[in-house]
C-alpha cells in the first residue's frame, strides 16, 4: 500500500514538496487572474487555491536537480522565470518556509491532493512508492480528481480542427509521461496499437528499468520481474524424457501426445526467435471423442514445459452488446499464471474448448453473437496488441499492451455429429459396420468441414494444424487400468494401503471394470467413474473395518457395476 506520510518519503521526494509548499505559501492568498482562449471566446479564469497548490507542484518540478528535471531538459524552451510570471510572481520572490513547518504544511494543504491522484494513477500504472517523477506524472489527474481545471485550461483541453488552445504550452509536459512498473516513461504517440501510448523499449536513458537505476531511483522497490528466459534446450534428455512420461500417462493416445507435444515445442521455439514468418507458428485444431483427453493432455504439457496455460469454454464469451466475457479475460489469466512475466505470459496457450458450439445457429437467436465472437477471433488468433489492467488490489493496476502472436492457441471439438456422418459414409461405401475393437477407424477433418459446420472462412482458415485423439477401445481402456502412471486402480489401491490395508485383486477384475467403462461410453474418464462406483460400497470397511486385507474380485465388481453403472447403456 503507498505512503503518504511525509515523515517516511525519502530526502529527494521531501525537497520536491518542500519547494512546492514554498510556492504554494508565497501565491495562496494573492489573486490570480488570467485571460484564456476558451473554444473561440476569450475567458477570465480566476485560480482556485486548488490550483494553486497544483501549479505549486508543477512549478517544483523544474526547481529540482535530480533525475526529474533531467527528464525535463528536453524542454529547452521553457525557462523558470517563463512558469513563475505564470503565476505573477518571480522566484526570489518565494518564502522559504521553516523546516519544521513542512510536515505540518503538507498534511493540511498537499497530502489529500497527492493522494487522490496518486491512487488513481496506480489503479492504471505500477508503484509503490512516492517520488517526485510520480508526483509529477499524476498532476494530470488533478483535473478528474480532484476538481482542478489549470491543467486543463493551460494545458491541451480543447482541440478545435486538429489545433489545441491553450494560455501556456508548458503544461502539455504532463502529458507526455505515464508511469509503468514504478518508473517514469515518455509516451510514444506515434504507436497506434499501444492504446496507453506508452515507449517501453526507447526509454529516457535516465529512467532505464534495469535492477540497478529501481534501486537508484526508487529506493525499497522491488525490481520487476523482465529478464531474457532461457532458449528451450531442444538436445536436452530432459525434454524428451518429459514426452516419454506424458505418454506413459495418457495409454492409448500417444500419438495425439506426441504430436501436440512437438507442435507446442516448436511454437515455444520459435517464438523466441524475432523473425518468425506469418503461418510459421500452429494454431491447433484438435478434436476427439468426448472423454479422450484432450484438455487433460494439453494442461499435461504445458504444467511440464511451465508454460501458462487456460483452459476455457468458449461458449463463455461473447461480444461488445451481450451477456458473457470478453476473450481478452483469457490474457490477464495467463499474466497471472506467468507471475506477472509478460515475455513468459505472452508465450502461453490457450485452450478454448467447444469450439464446435462457435458454429451459426439461429437458436435461441444467437447467430449474430456467435458471428461477432468469430470475428473478434480473427484478430486474436492471428496476432493483435490488447491493452489489458492488471494488479493484485484495486490500489495496484495497471494497463499493459500484451501481444497475442506468439501464443499456442489450441481449440477443442468433439465435432460428434460430423464425426459420425464421415464413418456412416465409409460404411456406405464398403466398410461396413464396425465391431467393438474397430473404433478408431480413421477420419480426416479439414478446414471445409469447418467452414461446412458453421464457422467463418477465415476463421477457419486460421487453424494450419489438425490433430485429434482416438476413441477408445476395450483393449485402450484395459491398458491404462494395467499401465497408466494414473490408472484408476492403483489410485484405488493406494487410497487403501493409506488406511494401513492391503488390497488382493482377483484374476479377470481389470477385465470386468474394462467392460464396464466401455459401455458407459465417456472415454477414459469411465474408468473412474467404474472405480468410484465400486470404492462406494468398500468404503465403510476400509474407514472403520478391522480387516486387514481387502479382497476386490469379479463377481463384487459385475455386481457393483450392474447396479449402479451397466443402467447406462451405449446408444
Amino acid at each position: 500500500m503507498l505512503d503518504f506520510t511525509y515523515e517516511n518519503f525519502d530526502e529527494e521526494t521531501k525537497e520536491y514538496l518542500n519547494k512546492a509548499m514554498d510556492i504554494y505559501s508565497t501565491i495562496k492568498d494573492k489573486e490570480i487572474n488570467k485571460t484564456v482562449k476558451h473554444l473561440v471566446t476569450n475567458k477570465n479564469y480566476i485560480f482556485s487555491k486548488l490550483d494553486k497548490r497544483i501549479i505549486s507542484l508543477y512549478i517544483a518540478g523544474f526547481l529540482l536537480d535530480n533525475d526529474l528535471s533531467k527528464i525535463l531538459e528536453e524542454y529547452d524552451d521553457l525557462k523558470t522565470s517563463d512558469l513563475f510570471d505564470f503565476i505573477d510572481i518571480k522566484e526570489e520572490d518565494i518564502k522559504r518556509l521553516d523546516k519544521s513547518e513542512y510536515s505540518e504544511i503538507y498534511d493540511k494543504n498537499l497530502k489529500l491532493d497527492i493522494m487522490s491522484i496518486a491512487t488513481k494513477k496506480a489503479s492504471y500504472y505500477q508503484f509503490d512508492v512516492i517520488t517526485p517523477e510520480i508526483i509529477f506524472s499524476c498532476l494530470r489527474g488533478a483535473t478528474s480528481i480532484n476538481g482542478s481545471d489549470i491543467m486543463n485550461y493551460f494545458g491541451n483541453a480543447y482541440n478545435i480542427g486538429g489545433m489545441w488552445f491553450g494560455d501556456h504550452p508548458s503544461f502539455k509536459a504532463v502529458e507526455n509521461y505515464a508511469i509503468l512498473n514504478g518508473l517514469l516513461q515518455k509516451k510514444d504517440f506515434s504507436n497506434k496499437k499501444n492504446n496507453a501510448g506508452l515507449n517501453t523499449s526507447n526509454l529516457n536513458k535516465y529512467i532505464q528499468p534495469n535492477n540497478d537505476v529501481i534501486k537508484e531511483l526508487f529506493p525499497g522497490k522491488k525490481p520487476s520481474v523482465n529478464e531474457e528466459e532461457k532458449k528451450m534446450d531442444l538436445d536436452s534428455e530432459d525434454l524428451w524424457a518429459i514426452l516419454d512420461d506424458i505418454k506413459a500417462k495418457f495409454i492409448g493416445q500417444e500419438k495425439a501426445v506426441e504430436d501436440l507435444f512437438y507442435n507446442i515445442v516448436n511454437n515455444q521455439d520459435l517464438v523466441k526467435e524475432n523473425y518468425t514468418f506469418d503461418g510459421e507458428r500452429s494454431i491447433i485444431f484438435l478434436d476427439g471423442p468426448t472423454g479422450t483427453g484432450k484438455t487433460s493432455i494439453t494442461r499435461e504439457i504445458t504444467k511440464k514445459l511451465d508454460i501458462p496455460f487456460i483452459s476455457t469454454s468458449i461458449v463463455n464469451y461473447s461480444s461488445t452488446g451481450y451477456v458473457g466475457g470478453d476473450i481478452t479475460d483469457t490474457l490477464e489469466t495467463l499474466y497471472k499464471q506467468a507471475n506477472g512475466n509478460l515475455e513468459k505470459a505472452q508465450r502461453g496457450i490457450i485452450v478454448f474448448d467447444e469450439f464446435d458450439k462457435l458454429a451459426n445457429s439461429s437458436e435461441n437467436g444467437l447467430l449474430e453473437m456467435k458471428k461477432a465472437v468469430q470475428q473478434q477471433l480473427l484478430d486474436f488468433m492471428g496476432g493483435g496488441t490488447y491493452e489489458i489492467v492488471v494488479g493484485d488490489n484495486p490500489f495496484n493496476m495497471r494497463i499493459v499492451s500484451f501481444d497475442t502472436s506468439k501464443l499456442t492457441f489450441v481449440c477443442l471439438a468433439a465435432l460428434t455429429d460430423l464425426r459420425d456422418k464421415k464413418t456412416q459414409k465409409k460404411q456406405i461405401i464398403g466398410f461396413g459396420n464396425r465391431t467393438d475393437d474397430q473404433n478408431n477407424e480413421s477420419y480426416t477433418i479439414t478446414v471445409e468441414d469447418l467452414i461446412d459446420i458453421g464457422l467463418k472462412k477465415e476463421l477457419a482458415g486460421r487453424f494450419n494444424t489438425f490433430l485429434h485423439t482416438e476413441e477408445y477401445s476395450k483393449e485402450s481402456l484395459l491398458r491404462i487400468l494395467k499401465e497408466s502412471t494414473i490408472s484408476p486402480i492403483a489410485g484405488f489401491e493406494k487410497w487403501i494401503t493409506s488406511h494401513g490395508k492391503k488390497l488382493i485383486i482377483e484374476d479377470g477384475v481389470y477385465e470386468a471394470i474394462a467392460d464396464a467403462a466401455y459401455d458407459l461410453n465417456t472415454g477414459a474418464r469411465s474408468l473412474q467413474t467404474v472405480m468410484n462406483n465400486i470404492r462406494t460400497p468398500f468404503l465403510k470397511e476400509v474407514l472403520r473395518g478391522k480387516e486387514e486385507t481387502i479382497y476386490l474380485d469379479v463377481d463384487t465388481v459385475k455386481n457393483i457395476t450392474e447396479e449402479t453403472v451397466k443402467r447406462k447403456v451405449r446408444k
